[in-house]
C-alpha cells in the first residue's frame, strides 16, 4: 500500500499558477482537487510540463494587495474526467512545505548558510542595458547584492544585467529603481528548458 508523506484532503479553492514561458511569464487560475502541506492536484485547463512554478493558494482574485507565492514543480498530470470544465489534473509539490505564509501576508523565507540568504519567491524585471524592454522573472532566492531567478532567455557569465523589483516595498534592499549586477552563475534544469541564473550587485 502507497504511504504518502502528508495526508490529503478533498478541497476546492482558487489557486494561481505562474510560470516561466519562452515568451515572458504566464498566469491561469486553476482550482484545488485535493490538498495537502506537501502540494496539490489542481484541474487546470493548460497542459502543464514538468518543471518549477510559483503557487499562490488560496488565491484571492479580489485582493489588492500582493499575495505570497510558494515555489513548487510539476510532477504528474493526467487527462480530466468529463464534467468538471477542465482539461488535466496537475500534481504540484512545494519545494519547501516549511514555508508558509506569514500572518502578514507574506513567506517566511527560509534562512540559509549564514542567515543572509533567504528562499524567497518574488517578481522581478531583467534586462540588458542596451535593451530597452524588461524579462519578467521569479527569484528562487533572495540576499543583500544578489539574486536567484529562473528564465528561459539566455545568459552569459559576466553578463551585466539591470535588475529592479515589481513592487518597491518588497525590496530587500534601499537604493535605485533599477540596480546593475553581473551574471555569477547558470544552473540547467534536467526536468525542464528553464535555467536559473544568479545576479550579483556590482558595487559603485
Amino acid at each position: 500500500m502507497q504511504r504518502r508523506q502528508y495526508a490529503r484532503v478533498r478541497l476546492r479553492l482558487s489557486a494561481r499558477l505562474r510560470w516561466s514561458a519562452p515568451l515572458g511569464q504566464r498566469i491561469e487560475h486553476c482550482e484545488t482537487i485535493n490538498a495537502s502541506r506537501g502540494g496539490l492536484l489542481v484541474a487546470c485547463q493548460e497542459e502543464h510540463s514538468p518543471g518549477p512554478l510559483w503557487v499562490t493558494f488560496p488565491f484571492d482574485a479580489d485582493a489588492s494587495a500582493m499575495q505570497p507565492e510558494v515555489l513548487a514543480r510539476v510532477l504528474r498530470r493526467d487527462a480530466a474526467g468529463e464534467g468538471n470544465g477542465a482539461c488535466w489534473a496537475v500534481a504540484l509539490q512545494f519545494e519547501q512545505p516549511e514555508i508558509l505564509p506569514g500572518r502578514n501576508g507574506r513567506n517566511r523565507g527560509v534562512a540559509k548558510r549564514n542567515g543572509a540568504e533567504r528562499n524567497i519567491a518574488l517578481p522581478i524585471r531583467v534586462r540588458p542595458p542596451n535593451v530597452p524592454w524588461h524579462e519578467e522573472a521569479m527569484t528562487f532566492e533572495v540576499a543583500p547584492g544578489k539574486v536567484r531567478f529562473v528564465t528561459h532567455r539566455e545568459y552569459a557569465f559576466g553578463e551585466r544585467l539591470l535588475v529592479s523589483f515589481a513592487a518597491r516595498s518588497d525590496a530587500p534592499w534601499s537604493g535605485d529603481d533599477e540596480w546593475e549586477g553581473e551574471v555569477t552563475g547558470i544552473e540547467m534544469d534536467a526536468n525542464s528548458d528553464s535555467v536559473t541564473v544568479t545576479v550579483r550587485r556590482r558595487k559603485v
